[in-house]
């Protein structure tokens, strides 16, 4: 065969070679039949178990609870199980690496288009508000909605770059989540979380590495729209190694999808397990019986700020108990030894007082420095030599 005849005939055989290779190349799919296609967003790659929906790395009806690799611009994100009867997440997870909290995202919810369409399009895509999807929320079941936010479960506070932020804003990663709730207590625990990951989440290779899973438990409520349902609680865990710490971490919080109520407390993974029946990090080193709250207990720790809602409680609004004379004087004696304490300590030290009498129900604000604090000792002298 001539040379000229050799490379016309190269240039007829390579699309048919091209077509060839693309067959036996697999390809990425965002929508999975098993959670172990997306199991580089778990700790050791170890799914977390939820009685009756996941156990063992098994879905128990992959005809209603969808593994979904969270795409964006060609890149997996994130992880979610989708409950596409309930219509919201039962939880999202990812490694956390990290970053500056930066703003929140000007960006359109989108949607996830294979829990539609099998062969549709890998990435997220916007939704479509004029669309009631058939498998999941879509922004009109949202449309002028004044008592439920669309609660991120993987929050974009959590994503280390722009990118990363933008791809949380899909409705397969988020529920109704009563408005206080989410701006109030749920955002505090965020941030409190956050502060833990920044600054004792860094492993012997002195990166920032810890391992975040958040989900939520369906209502019994009327679905909004009269197609999502409306969870009952949130819950969230985390677990890391220490470098500086030189162990393992882990903790985990969750409360009642309810505008009002108590500041969420941090748990341990043992006590979610116990509550909730859910094992966020099985067969891991994540310690079980311990919590974080040692992290920010002290006005010296790093998240002592960021964790406030845990030592800085409220004052219980019922009837403070009766306090005899012999309780003043021993109150007295406690003001008297943590006077010259910074006024940080003074008010951690004096809300924290067992029996103190209502007449002296001063405001922490109030606290602040210790003239105040002395002035609040003369009723008290004065009562304790009565």
């Amino acid at each position: 065969m001539k040379q000229g005849e050799a490379m016309s005939l190269l240039k007829q055989l390579l699309p048919l070679a091209a077509l060839l290779l693309l067959s036996i190349v697999p390809t990425d799919s965002r929508v999975v039949t098993s959670v172990e296609d997306c199991n580089e967003f778990f700790l050791q790659q170890i799914p977390p178990n939820i009685p009756g929906i996941l156990e063992g790395g098994n879905t128990l009806d992959q005809n209603r609870y969808k593994v979904i690799c969270q795409t964006l611009r060609n890149i997996r994100r994130f992880v979610t199980l989708y409950d596409t009867k309930n219509r919201i997440p039962v939880f999202s997870a990812a490694e956390y690496r990290g970053g500056p909290a930066g703003k929140r995202p000007k960006i359109k919810w989108m949607i996830e288009p294979q829990l539609e369409n099998i062969n549709d399009n890998d990435n997220m895509i916007p939704a479509d508000k004029t669309i009631t999807y058939n498998h999941q929320a879509g922004d009109i079941d949202y449309y002028k909605q004044t008592e439920f936010d669309r609660g991120h479960l993987f929050p974009s506070l959590y994503k280390s770059d722009e990118v990363d932020k933008r791809s949380t804003f899909t409705l397969t990663n988020a529920v109704p989540q009563r408005r206080q709730f989410n701006n109030g207590r749920w955002n505090m625990m965020e941030r409190c979380v956050k502060c833990i990951l920044d600054n004792y989440c860094i492993n012997n290779n002195d990166r920032r590495e810890g391992f975040v899973v958040i989900g939520a438990q369906p209502g019994n409520e009327n679905p909004l729209n009269q197609r999502i349902n409306i969870p009952s609680v949130l819950w969230s865990a985390f677990c890391c190694y220490s470098h500086s710490k030189e162990s393992w971490l882990a903790s985990a919080h969750w409360g009642e999808n309810k505008d009002d109520g108590p500041n969420l407390q941090t748990k341990t993974l043992a006590e979610l397990h116990t509550e909730l029946g859910i094992e966020a990090f099985p067969g891991t080193q994540c310690p079980n019986d311990t919590s974080v709250t040692e992290l920010y207990s002290e006005p010296e720790s790093l998240c002592h700020s960021k964790c406030r809602q845990y030592w800085n409680r409220k004052k219980s609004t019922s009837t403070p108990p009766t306090t005899t004379a012999l309780q003043i004087q021993h109150l007295c004696l406690l003001h008297l030894t943590h006077r010259s304490l910074p006024a940080p300590h003074l008010s951690h030290h004096l809300e924290h007082l067992p029996h103190f009498p209502p007449q002296f129900q001063i405001t922490v604000p109030h606290l602040v420095s210790q003239q105040l604090a002395l002035w609040v000792l003369q009723p008290v002298s004065t009562a304790a030599t009565v």
